[in-house]
């Protein structure tokens, strides 16, 4: 494979990605990022609960947050999974409805030095964050 650039494609492997994360943060000179949808931030809790109560640095991109995601099912569906982030000690939860919101967001996460944030973003095309 090519393994040049800077992006690690982890497939399906949540909890894998979110551990890769934390240990890139901690051995330092990076903030480390990853994406996925929300619903599956299940798989990935355990690590991102070890970055929540070690106050690491990293993001959590999470997509897909609506139960109008009909076409994919209710497995696709997130229901609680934006109040178990926000119930999270040391974890920033953001959940943006525009273009202002998303990039103060994004600057806080990226300023935030004491622990895991969480980015929530809709699926839906919606007009304001086009």
């Amino acid at each position: 494979g090519d393994f040049a650039g800077n992006y690690i494609h982890y497939g399906v492997r949540e909890f894998g990605m979110t551990a890769i994360m934390n240990g890139i943060a901690l051995h330092g000179g990076f903030v480390s990022y990853g994406a996925t949808f929300l619903m599956f931030m299940e798989y990935a809790r355990n690590a991102m609960r070890m970055a929540a109560l070690m106050k690491i640095q990293n993001i959590q991109v999470y997509t897909h947050d609506s139960i109008g995601l009909g076409e994919d099912g209710p497995t696709h569906q997130p229901v609680e999974q934006i109040a178990s982030l926000r119930l999270t000690p040391n974890m920033s939860t953001w959940r943006p409805c525009d273009q202002v919101e998303s990039a103060v967001a994004w600057k806080l996460a990226i300023e935030r030095k004491d622990g895991p944030t969480a980015l929530i973003f809709s699926r839906q095309n919606l007009a304001q964050q086009a």
